[in-house]
């Protein structure tokens, strides 16, 4: 009975640090994401995660350069099943 409950606290263990890794950008924090611009004004990453841009005048300006690889730090929220970028700088990589 000892050793589930060990297994018990380290599994709850486990889910809550998974949980506030998680939270800042299930939850509107700011993230900083690596990506390509499309020319939907979204920003793909490598691992295939899409973000709309917020259209702002660093999302304009971001979104200016089509087929570019940019890292990119704003707010990050969920909208209607899709992932916006409210973005507060950023950098050209290509």
């Amino acid at each position: 009975m000892r050793r589930n409950g060990k297994k018990l606290v380290i599994g709850l263990l486990a889910l809550a640090f998974v949980a506030f890794l998680a939270g800042p950008a299930l939850s509107g924090g700011t993230l900083t994401i690596t990506g390509t611009v499309n020319d939907d004004n979204q920003i793909v990453t490598d691992d295939g995660k899409v973000y709309d841009v917020v259209d702002t005048e660093k999302g304009g300006e971001v979104t200016e350069n089509v087929d570019k690889k940019v890292k990119a730090t704003g707010t990050v929220e969920e909208s209607e099943g899709k992932m916006m970028i409210s973005i507060t700088e950023y950098e050209i990589l290509e």
